[in-house]
């Protein structure tokens, strides 16, 4: 497809994250919130595994209008990662199906913003080179101006092991996909009621994550729970566990992994609660931030040295402080109920 120069500069988004992490969830809210501030929002739905998703409004479904993953699974005889690998390269070869829907939509005057909602398998940055030539692809033919938008469950936060193995998991999607990226924190409502190792500043900073690993072995178990830290068998039990070849093992592990982390020392995390638009609006100030939507409103260039050294102090949405003191009072008030 010929390279036009004179087409008009798109933004978007590309949703990755695990699977359960609200991926769609959040494509659905982040579209409403935009077309409520006057932007035509669409939804690229590239995820083979999820077509009959109605809740958005999707401007492509690659399901229902390219290929499909059951029946890929069921012709190729290919396992549910390796039928999804093979959409990816399938994509890959007809992303002009893809342009041509996109530019068709242009042409009335719409879809100037995109989100993408991209399948939660790891494998599909990781064993291949497919997602990337697609963004570039995209980016190139339809000048669009993209961020990455990776989602974690906040509720890993409860337990070290698993947030280290996220925060191992976010590197990687951001060295692997090259684009600027805002991490985030989904989910924030379910934290409500539980009980955190730090408070959530440690986490959405992700500095000193070896302080994690005394709590390795404290999943699920709170410090309010003084029937199970006064049990003696527990103790025991717990301090044999400690000195097992096992732990030190998987102690060392995550040491390793915090470790690798810390060393590339490009994460953090802003917390969303997809119900509060609050919270909606400082994650898309970022994102804008990211993109360079923030420097372009209409058709009017504002001033980029002004945006650029805004800081989100100086926003009307939700900060940290805010969610930590939230979290906080929630706790207190289901202590003095209890």
């Amino acid at each position: 497809m010929p390279f036009d120069n004179n087409a008009p500069i798109g933004y978007g988004q590309v949703v990755v994250g695990p699977p359960g992490s609200g991926k769609t969830t959040y494509c659905n809210g982040m579209q409403q919130y935009l077309r409520l501030l006057g932007r035509d929002a669409w939804v690229i739905n590239l995820d083979p595994a999820n077509q009959d998703y109605q809740e958005y409004d999707t401007l492509w479904n690659i399901g229902h209008d390219l290929v499909n993953l059951e029946e890929v699974m069921e012709q190729l005889e290919l396992g549910p990662n390796g039928a999804l690998l093979y959409c990816m390269e399938y994509l890959e070869l007809h992303i002009n199906v893809l342009v041509e829907r996109i530019l068709t939509q242009n042409s009335k005057n719409t879809a100037n913003y995109l989100i993408f909602d991209f399948p939660g398998q790891v494998e599909i940055f990781t064993h291949g080179q497919s997602v990337q030539v697609i963004l570039q692809k995209l980016s190139k033919q339809l000048h669009l101006r993209l961020c990455a938008v990776n989602l974690i469950d906040s509720t890993y936060c409860v337990d070290a092991a698993k947030f280290l193995a996220a925060t191992l998991v976010s590197t990687t999607t951001m060295l692997r996909l090259e684009l600027p990226t805002v991490n985030v924190l989904s989910k924030t409502d379910l934290l409500e009621g539980q009980e955190l190792p730090f408070g959530m500043e440690f986490f959405t900073e992700c500095n000193d994550l070896e302080r994690l690993l005394p709590y390795l072995d404290n999943a699920g178990v709170s410090s309010e729970d003084d029937a199970i830290w006064d049990d003696d068998a527990y103790q025991r039990i717990r301090q044999r566990v400690r000195q097992s070849a096992f732990y030190r093992k998987h102690a060392k592990l995550h040491s390793v992994l915090a470790e690798v982390v810390q060393d590339f020392g490009l994460l953090s995390f802003i917390p969303l609660d997809i119900s509060k638009a609050e919270s909606v609006g400082r994650v898309l100030a970022k994102i804008d931030k990211c993109n360079g939507y923030v420097f372009v409103t209409g058709q009017e260039q504002q001033d980029l040295f002004n945006c650029a050294i805004q800081t989100d102090s100086s926003s009307p949405f939700e900060t940290i402080a805010d969610i930590q003191e939230r979290l906080a009072s929630t706790t207190l008030d289901e202590n003095d109920d209890s």
